[in-house]
């Protein structure tokens, strides 16, 4: 069926993801996250994932799989006829018909990218409660700044953290850097010589190139910064930027900040330069651990309520996950404190 062929009829009323079960019927809006032309004996098929803010499902058109590649992008959002069944264990879509939705207008984007379960006026807070607890003044004065410049906390607050991998979802980036400040404030004492309040600082900004290398109006996606640039060297700059507005702000303090934002993936062929000093080399682990883990329990999280032993096969781990047998398992959403 032709991409636009049905763009007259009215929407049809929001089905989520979430409340999909094998044996039905359902015609909805959904997002192309993903979207592939595959072979098979017969000819070719469309390989989809489909998604809304509650979750996401694989899909399969076999009619008119050629005609559908050329009309339909990721990122589209499209009105789906499908019967909805499983296939090797998962929840699968077999599509009779999936047309691109021309005319966004009456659609509402929040309906497709998912939120932070931590509500995002709890997460602002916290990040007030964590200027004022700083004591170096001019950490603080940095903080402050960044805080008080509008443009960039909207930014920064609304952020996802990543694209697919970690805290995929609006508010995520704030999520996640109030999580790694959590860690600092936690293990830095294990250790006398390290500086919290630089480590700290520099867990604030580690991320907030983000902000501006992630584009999340109706889908999250890389923007041409982002592409071209990365969100280290972008999130130096705005730091770069900020330290200038502070005449006072010293010169090796501007330094160790840079360093840490600049080195904390800890790999030659992910950053410019190695993490050099004890703060840079903490955060680095620091940060990793947060990532790894929230990746590892979203991965778990997604199959808990069906009750499985085992997720699916995660690509960017190479491994299947073992979630066990025990009765207790929770969601167990942790909020930063």
């Amino acid at each position: 069926m032709h991409a636009d062929a049905n763009e007259a009829l009215p929407l049809p009323p929001k089905v989520w993801v979430r409340d999909l079960k094998a044996g039905g019927k359902v015609q909805s809006l959904f997002q192309v996250t993903r979207i592939y032309l595959r072979d098979y004996e017969k000819g070719k098929f469309l390989s989809v994932r489909l998604g809304d803010k509650t979750g996401k499902i694989s899909a399969i058109l076999w009619d008119n799989a050629e005609e559908a590649y050329q009309t339909i992008r990721e990122g589209d959002v499209v009105r789906v006829n499908c019967r909805v069944g499983h296939y090797k264990g998962e929840i699968q879509a077999t599509l009779s018909s999936i047309q691109k939705v021309e005319d966004l207008s009456a659609i509402n984007p929040s309906d497709f990218i998912p939120a932070s379960a931590v509500p995002v006026e709890h997460l602002v807070e916290k990040f007030d409660e964590l200027i004022t607890s700083l004591n170096d003044a001019d950490y603080r004065a940095l903080l402050q700044e960044f805080r008080n410049d509008e443009a960039l906390w909207a930014r920064f607050q609304s952020a996802p953290a990543a694209k697919r991998w970690h805290h995929p979802y609006l508010h995520g980036l704030l999520e996640h850097t109030l999580f790694v400040v959590k860690l600092c404030r936690l293990i830095a004492p294990l250790y006398p010589e390290v500086n919290i309040d630089l480590l700290v600082t520099g867990a604030v900004f580690h991320d907030c190139g983000k902000m501006e290398e992630l584009s999340y109006d109706s889908y999250i996606d890389y923007s041409t910064d982002g592409r071209l640039l990365g969100h280290l060297y972008i999130g130096a700059m705005i730091v770069d930027r900020l330290i200038h507005r502070l005449p006072t702000f010293p010169a090796a303090k501007r330094q160790q900040i840079l360093h840490i934002i600049l080195s904390h993936h800890g790999e030659v062929e992910r950053s410019p330069v190695l993490p050099m000093t004890l703060e840079a080399c903490l955060f680095h682990f620091i940060d990793n651990m947060d990532a790894q883990m929230a990746a590892v329990r979203r991965e778990m999280n997604a199959v808990r309520e069906e009750n499985r032993e085992w997720t699916g096969y995660v690509n960017l781990l190479n491994r299947f996950l073992y979630l066990g047998e025990n009765p207790s398992r929770e969601e167990n959403n942790e909020e930063p404190q």
